[in-house]
C-alpha cells in the first residue's frame, strides 16, 4: 500500500523543482557556454592591480611595403560563412589587397579551433596574404537556440583577479597555427568602451586594461613574431549615466575609457607593439575624407552634474578624433600618458553604401552614398586627390598612403552576411554566401604586386 507523502516532503520536493529550474533558467540565459563565461563584470575593484612592469618592447617596423588591407567576416560572432567558400572570399580579397595585403578575421574564444584555422592559414600562404587575428570571447545570446544576438561575453576572471587562464588560451591557439608571414599580428578584443562588448553591463576601463596586459604578455611570451595589437577603440560612442543602467546599451567615450585604463595600469599601452584604431569618417560612415571634428558627447541623467572627466584635455590645433584621421588624436593622447610613438594599423575603417543586396539589411541609415561615391571617398582617404579630382579639396585629411605613421587599413567588411552588412559588404552576395557581384570600390583600387 503506498504510503501519504507529509506536508513536509511535499515542500522539499516542490522547493527542490524550483531550484532546478531556476539553475536551468540562469544557464539558459545567462552562461549558456562553460567555456566562455557570460556572467557581468565583477566590479573593477575586484580585478587585480598586482602586475609586473613592462618590458620595453623594441621598435616595430613591417615586413612589407603594401598598407592595402580589407576586414573580413567569414566568422562575425552570429553567422559563420562555410569553409567551403572561404578560397573563393579570399581569392577575391586578394585581387583587391595585392602581394601580401593584408585580411583581418575574428576568432572566438569558443571556436579556438587549430585545425579549422589552419586552412584559413594555409590559403593565406598559397595566395601571399598577411593575416590579424583579432581575438573575440564569445556571443551572448537570449537562448540557447541563439535566436537573438545581445552582445561579447566578458572573458572569464581568475579567482586571483586576473585573465591569465583566458590569456593563455588565446597564447596556445597562436602559437599551434603556422603562419604564412613571420610576424604574427593579433588584437586583443574590440571597441570595450561599449557595455555591450564587456558583458553588457557598463564599460570597464581597468578590466579592459588587466585582460590587455595578461593577453599581451602571454602572447609575447610565448610566440617572438607576436605583434600584438589593442581593441579598437569607438571615437563616436558618447558616455552614458543612465539610471539605472540599460543592460547592453551602455557607452562610455573613448577619452575617459582610455584616462581610465592608465590610471588602473600606468603602463599598459607599454605592452603593445601596434595601435590599432577604429578611424571612420564622419556621418558617420557617409561623410567625405576632408570632413573631420573633434567631439565627446555624453548622455547624462537628469541628476549627475559633476564632470563627466575631470582629466579631459583639449587636443592642439587640427587634431581630431572623429574622421579618416582619427588615430592622429589617439597617438597624441597617448603621448600625454608618456608611451613612445606606435605605428597605427587601421583595422576598421569604411563608408557605408546606398545599394545592397538584401533590401531588409540592418547596417541601413540615412542619406547614404552610392557605391561609386564610396569608392571615390576610399580613393582619396587612401591615396589623396593631388589635382586628379578637381571638383573635390585637395586638403583637409592626410592620405594614409602619405602618412608614414599607418602601416596598413583594414577596410570594413568585405564579405559579411547580407542581412546585417548588406549595406558595409565590398562584395554583393547572396545568403549562402555566394558571390553575386563587386560594388566600384573594388574595381577602383589598383593593389600592390
Amino acid at each position: 500500500m503506498l504510503r501519504r507523502l507529509s506536508r513536509k516532503t511535499i515542500i522539499i520536493f516542490f522547493v527542490l523543482i524550483f531550484i532546478i529550474l531556476g539553475i536551468g533558467t540562469f544557464y539558459t540565459f545567462v552562461v549558456y557556454d562553460p567555456v566562455c563565461c557570460a556572467l557581468p563584470p565583477t566590479p573593477t575593484s575586484e580585478v587585480s592591480l598586482e602586475v609586473s612592469p613592462a618590458t620595453p618592447r623594441p621598435p616595430f617596423s613591417p615586413t612589407s611595403p603594401n598598407k592595402m588591407g580589407v576586414h573580413l567576416l567569414l566568422d562575425d560572432g552570429r553567422n559563420q560563412w562555410p569553409e567551403s567558400i572561404w578560397r573563393e572570399h579570399l581569392e577575391a580579397a586578394r585581387q583587391v589587397v595585392g602581394e601580401w595585403g593584408y585580411v583581418t578575421q575574428l576568432v572566438r574564444l569558443d571556436d579556438l579551433n587549430v585545425g579549422r584555422w589552419q586552412k584559413f592559414m594555409d590559403i593565406c600562404a598559397e595566395l601571399h596574404l598577411t593575416p590579424i587575428l583579432r581575438l573575440a570571447t564569445r556571443g551572448n545570446f537570449t537562448s540557447s537556440e541563439r535566436t537573438q544576438f545581445l552582445g561579447w561575453a566578458a572573458p572569464r576572471r581568475d579567482g586571483d583577479g586576473t585573465y591569465r587562464s583566458t590569456a593563455n588560451r588565446y597564447a596556445d591557439f597562436v602559437t599551434k597555427l603556422e603562419w604564412p608571414t613571420n610576424q604574427h599580428f593579433v588584437i586583443v578584443g574590440n571597441e570595450p568602451n561599449h557595455g555591450a562588448e564587456w558583458g553588457g553591463g557598463l564599460p570597464d576601463p581597468a578590466g579592459y586594461a588587466r585582460f590587455l596586459i595578461d593577453v599581451a604578455d602571454a602572447l609575447h611570451a610565448r610566440d617572438e613574431h607576436a605583434v600584438v595589437m589593442n581593441a579598437g577603440f569607438d571615437p563616436y560612442a558618447p558616455t552614458t549615466q543612465r539610471y539605472p543602467p540599460v543592460a547592453y546599451q551602455e557607452l562610455m567615450d573613448e577619452e575617459t575609457f582610455l584616462d581610465q585604463m592608465v590610471a588602473a595600469y600606468p603602463d599598459v599601452f607599454l605592452r603593445i607593439d601596434v595601435w590599432a584604431s577604429h578611424s571612420y569618417p564622419l556621418g558617420p560612415f557617409s561623410q567625405p575624407p576632408w570632413e573631420q571634428t573633434f567631439q565627446i558627447d555624453v548622455i547624462k541623467a537628469d541628476w549627475v552634474t559633476e564632470p563627466i572627466n575631470p582629466d579631459h584635455q583639449d587636443p592642439p590645433d587640427g587634431i581630431f578624433n572623429r574622421g579618416v584621421n582619427g588615430y592622429e588624436w589617439e597617438l597624441w593622447k597617448l603621448s600625454t600618458y608618456g608611451v613612445p610613438p606606435l605605428p597605427v594599423m587601421i583595422t576598421e575603417t569604411g563608408w557605408r553604401h546606398s545599394e545592397t543586396s538584401d533590401p531588409n539589411a540592418s547596417d541601413t541609415g540615412p542619406n547614404l552614398p552610392d557605391a561609386a561615391t564610396v569608392a571615390l571617398y576610399f580613393d582619396l582617404a587612401l591615396n589623396g586627390n593631388n589635382g586628379r579630382y578637381p571638383e573635390y579639396p585637395e586638403t583637409g585629411w592626410t592620405a594614409w598612403q602619405d602618412d608614414p605613421r599607418v602601416i596598413g587599413v583594414t577596410a570594413f567588411a568585405f564579405d559579411g552576411n547580407p542581412a546585417e552588412w548588406g549595406h558595409t559588404n565590398w562584395l554583393e552576395l547572396d545568403g549562402d554566401g555566394k558571390i553575386l557581384a563587386t560594388y566600384p570600390i573594388v574595381e577602383g583600387l589598383s593593389p600592390i604586386e
